[in-house]
């Protein structure tokens, strides 16, 4: 195995926590309890070469079942970073340089096994990586795929219902080469200095790089004397040739007050931050407010006018 620098292990876990797509290590279904891990693993790509690496599936249920390997690309479709497994890209061609062992020793693309109840069982496989690759990050997603009781040898499924149960293990590969780390944040926001609800902060992350980076973001409100009252800092991944959106508040907020909110997001050599005061206040508040300030603007007027007028008459 080879040694990885503390960066890309930071990514992988901003990108197991920052995606959210995988929701546990554990699934469970009728006949067939999985448990796969690591659920991730964060390796650097050389040309030319041919590596293996190793995860651990189990089987928590009590009874034997068949299971199958196989990788797929994985890759986001939007700004929301919908999650698809079948679109191939420059950044997902790693599918084409996976192969399992399997029970014969040999390895396959996509071997067919047995986990019996209660087994632990080491998976390896290896990575070849051709010669000629495109520069810049790789990423995959291996699947464990329980195989329904139902199954015939040409894969189709007999008369019956069967529940097909799935882990997963995120693969994110760093290659050599030119490396384009190149961020942009745009429609960066934050709630005006007026609003009746909680305080929201939102933004866009674009990666015109090669590569992917996290993303760094924090939320801070204090009240209007400097007491801490809520913050929040974390971190979400952008994929290369990718534009993320993202969006945190504070729900908990108090029906009246006034505060000081801050809000920072950094990306690469990118940071856009802003920092001003909010009143939050209920509507019918604020609808008074308004009428009151209408009311003193409305007086004011009035009395300039009335002035005006005495000020002519004593002239005359």
């Amino acid at each position: 195995m080879r040694k990885i620098s503390k960066n890309l292990i930071a990514i992988i876990v901003g990108l197991v926590v920052g995606i959210g797509f995988i929701k546990t290590n554990e699934v469970y279904a009728a006949g067939a309890v999985m448990r796969i891990t690591p659920v991730a693993n964060a390796i650097n790509i050389k040309a030319g070469t041919s590596t293996n690496y190793q995860f651990t599936l189990e089987n928590v249920g009590d009874s034997d079942f068949k299971f199958r390997l196989y990788a797929v690309p994985y890759n986001v479709v939007n700004e929301d970073y919908d999650v698809s497994f079948t679109e191939e890209t420059q950044y997902n061609q790693i599918i084409r340089w996976i192969t399992f062992q399997d029970d014969s020793g040999s390895f396959v693309s996509e071997p067919t096994m047995t986990l019996k109840a209660g087994e632990k069982r080491t998976i390896l496989y290896r990575i070849k990586v051709p010669e000629d690759i495109p520069e810049g990050g790789q990423y995959c997603m291996i699947f464990a795929e329980s195989v329904p009781n139902g199954s015939k040898e040409d894969g189709t499924v007999s008369a019956g219902l069967d529940t097909i149960s799935r882990v997963s293990l995120i693969l994110l590969g760093h290659g050599e080469g030119e490396t384009r780390n190149t961020a942009e944040i745009t429609d960066f926001k934050l709630t005006g200095t007026f609003t009746t609800k909680s305080i929201e902060a939102s933004t866009k992350v674009k990666n015109s790089g090669n590569i992917d980076f996290l993303t760094v973001y924090a939320l801070s409100v204090n009240s209007i004397f400097g007491t801490p009252l809520y913050s929040v800092k974390d971190n979400f991944v952008v994929l290369p040739q990718t534009e993320r959106k993202f969006a945190t508040s504070w729900d908990e907020t108090p029906l009246f007050g006034i505060f000081k909110v801050d809000f920072r997001v950094t990306a690469v050599d990118v940071e856009e931050r802003d920092s001003h005061v909010i009143f939050i206040m209920p509507s019918f508040m604020l609808v008074i407010l308004l009428l009151l300030l209408t009311s003193i603007i409305i007086l004011t007027i009035m009395f300039l006018r009335k002035r005006k007028e005495r000020s002519s008459r004593l002239v005359v």
